[in-house]
């Protein structure tokens, strides 16, 4: 099916997604985009992104990829761009692919995509847990309307984690539409480099003996950096030489988690830093890797967390069970002093070994090739089905 004739591209897929910032759902899509079995001669990638053009989108600009933004902001920019959207799909010929990614962009793009006469679309779903308290009232409001639409506008829903369908069909989404595709890692790209994660140890001011205890996360509510900051005042009680890293878009300047750091009086206790592309090398740099998040999906920096090596200790939220398949301590998510529990634990050599071994069994499994594999096998079957229509 995906055969040159004279030199014309046959497939032509255009991801629209929120928005182009470090994330988990931008990465996956840099990823997609970047490997040869999906960008090959035959396919021709576009991305647009709702917002402005972000740390990925420059990325990728860099790399030769078509990237375009329609600079929405929301309110009267949302509805000033949607002509222009429907103007640029239509533009992009008849067979186009349309793949969105995440809950704007799944409404916004698909009815844009129909109205401009496409119907192969692709709604990407990353969120699994749909509880008030994890979503903003607006985006709650996005997915009931996504829900009614999901039975006329996708073809077919992908989420990264079976545990998103229950609560997705619980908002009216058509459970006949969903495909399952896992995150996948490079495991050749994210392994342990112990000089390097020694000498970002130094940097940080944290010793040898120490005990770090990291989260990558950018600032958002989900992410419950709180939560994490509660934990680090229960361990440094048990544990004097433990240290705590935040690492993350935002983190350094954001009022929230300086405030919570000195009413907790932990303010040698911690390092803020700005996000970071050398992900191995802060995995290296940590002893234990703490997921606190009130929310997750399928979370990439879990995934990574575990290809290198570095134990993990999580909320136990989401598809998170799903993700780590035994290889972290899950504890209640609720309970900070859980949480505080399982990363004392985890520093034990024993307890230790065992998560280290398990989660590089674990990031084995979930190959990158595997998750390039399956999505274009999924747009393969579109394309037949389309064709026998």
């Amino acid at each position: 099916m995906r055969t040159l004739r004279g030199g014309e591209c046959l497939i032509n897929i255009v991801h629209i997604i929120t928005g182009l910032e470090q994330g988990g759902a931008e990465t996956m899509l840099e990823k997609l985009v970047l490997t040869a079995r999906i960008q090959s001669p035959a396919v021709a990638n576009e991305i647009i992104s709702l917002r402005p053009v972000g740390t990925v989108g420059r990325r990728l600009l860099e790399l030769g990829v078509r990237v375009r933004s329609l600079r929405m902001r929301g309110g009267t920019s949302a509805v000033a761009g949607f002509p222009t959207l429907v103007r640029w799909l239509r533009s992009s010929g008849p067979e186009t692919i349309v793949q969105t990614w995440m809950y704007h962009a799944d409404l916004i793009g698909g009815i844009a995509a129909k109205l401009a006469g496409l119907r192969r679309i692709i709604w990407n779903v990353r969120q699994s847990a749909l509880a008030p308290e994890a979503l903003r009232a607006r985006t709650r409001l996005i997915i009931r309307a996504c829900g009614r639409l999901s039975r006329s506008l996708p073809e077919r829903i992908v989420v990264n984690s079976r545990r998103a369908i229950e609560p997705h069909c619980a908002f009216g989404y058509d459970p006949r539409r969903f495909v399952f595709i896992p995150n996948g890692f490079d495991t050749s790209a994210f392994t342990r480099v112990p000089e390097m994660g020694a000498g970002l140890r130094r940097q940080w001011g944290i010793g040898d003996e120490d005990l770090a205890v990291g989260l990558v996360a950018r600032v958002d509510p989900q992410k419950d950096h709180a939560n994490f900051i509660a934990m680090a005042k229960r361990v440094s009680r048990v544990i004097p030489h433990a240290r705590f890293v935040l690492v993350g878009r935002g983190v350094p300047q954001d009022r929230d988690i300086e405030l919570g750091i000195r009413n907790l009086d932990l303010q040698d206790r911690f390092v803020l830093f700005e996000q970071r592309a050398d992900i191995p090398i802060v995995m290296s740099a940590l002893d234990i890797f703490c997921l606190s998040s009130r929310a997750e999906g399928f979370p990439n920096v879990l995934g990574e967390a575990m290809a290198c090596g570095t134990p993990v200790v999580a909320a136990d939220r989401g598809a998170l069970p799903e993700t780590c398949a035994g290889a972290a301590l899950l504890v209640d998510p609720d309970d900070p002093e859980s949480l505080a529990d399982a990363a004392a634990a985890a520093t034990g050599d024993s307890r230790r070994g065992e998560l280290v071994e398990a989660g590089l069994r674990r990031a084995a499994e979930l190959t990158w090739d595997r998750a390039a594999r399956e999505t274009d096998a999924l747009i393969d079957r579109l394309l037949e089905r389309r064709a026998a229509a």
